[in-house]
């Protein structure tokens, strides 16, 4: 009989090292879409002259092996994807608990998924590539991360600590606030109608000779975007980011930094995630013009760097019930 794709599920752990699977999930939740173990064979046609002119051997060079999880971003376990998206964890007060994140080395992870056949499926010393949080209008937050790991297993047991399966604690941006400056450090509310921040890490993996799957992964540079959708009332942030004024006439030579401070909220509760970078270059283009006509929608990209004795190009600071990660 076929196989249900609506009961797959994927769960995450952080492992007390590397080259070790760890147990079980710590945290598990439910997907809405994506493919969150790929395994990937790379094989190539061997390369010497034959009787015909075909090839007459093939070899497998190497397998790679990661994930991709498109989720909601529940409250508990978006936690330790942000851990393993930017590094660090600073936990301050309790319960609930402020989670603040910063740049630094990534921890392995261990990647699961069941319920798409009767096997659990793993993936050893993950990594992430890449997380971004993107959402439209009022709708849910929708997460997507990236990883790459070494060694795909078929582990015995799925069994979370914490199960968010069907859980209704995720981050929403109804109710939460969003403030931006393009060019300077006071920031004013905007009408944001969609947006999407990113982190990306750069992740690559090793291959040793006498392995076919990776025998570690690394992180290269990490970067941190953003992109804001806001109906403008003028065109203001458009001059601000060409100019690098309020009034300017003419196109900066140098390129102008600003702030933002981005709050989402908990959709059945109070807990929070805060988003603030004080060193972000934006950009954006002149709205198109349209004969249906409309409201002018502007798209603000940013690239943010690390300020002078700061932390991270964006803080992510959440708040939830886990002490630690």
């Amino acid at each position: 009989m076929p196989l249900q794709k609506v009961s797959t599920l994927v769960g995450v752990a952080k492992q007390a090292s590397a080259g070790t699977l760890a147990a079980n999930p710590t945290y598990a939740h439910g997907l809405t879409g994506g493919a969150p173990i790929s395994v990937e064979p790379s094989v190539s046609p061997v390369e010497v002259t034959v009787a015909k002119r075909a090839a007459y051997n093939i070899y497998r060079d190497d397998v790679v092996n990661g994930g991709e999880v498109q989720s909601l971003a529940y409250i508990r376990s978006l936690g330790l994807w942000l851990l393993g998206a930017l590094g660090t964890d600073t936990v301050t007060g309790s319960t609930p608990y402020t989670h603040t994140y910063s740049t630094g080395d990534l921890p392995y992870l261990s990647l699961f998924t069941k319920g798409i056949s009767t096997t659990n499926s793993g993936i050893r010393d993950c990594k992430v590539d890449e997380l971004s949080l993107k959402w439209d209008g009022s709708k849910p937050v929708d997460l997507t991360v990236k990883l790459l790991g070494t060694v795909f297993s078929y582990p015995s047991t799925f069994t979370p600590t914490t199960d968010d399966t069907g859980a209704e604690s995720y981050l929403t941006p109804l109710g939460g606030t969003f403030s931006l400056d393009v060019i300077g450090s006071t920031n004013v509310s905007a009408r944001v109608v969609g947006g999407e921040l990113t982190i990306k890490n750069n992740v690559t993996a090793i291959h040793p000779s006498a392995t076919i799957e990776a025998g570690d992964v690394w992180e290269g540079v990490q970067e941190h975007s953003l992109k804001l959708t806001i109906v403008p009332d003028d065109l203001a942030l458009f001059r601000s980011t060409v100019t690098g004024t309020v009034n300017g006439t003419s196109v900066a030579t140098v390129q102008p930094t600003g702030s933002v401070n981005l709050v989402f909220k908990e959709n059945n509760g109070s807990n929070t995630l805060t988003v603030t970078g004080s060193k972000i270059a934006y950009m954006t283009s002149f709205p198109d013009a349209d004969p249906k006509g409309g409201a002018v929608e502007i798209e603000l990209v940013g690239m943010a760097v690390m300020p002078s004795a700061g932390t991270a190009p964006l803080v992510y600071a959440l708040t939830n019930a886990i002490a630690s990660y």
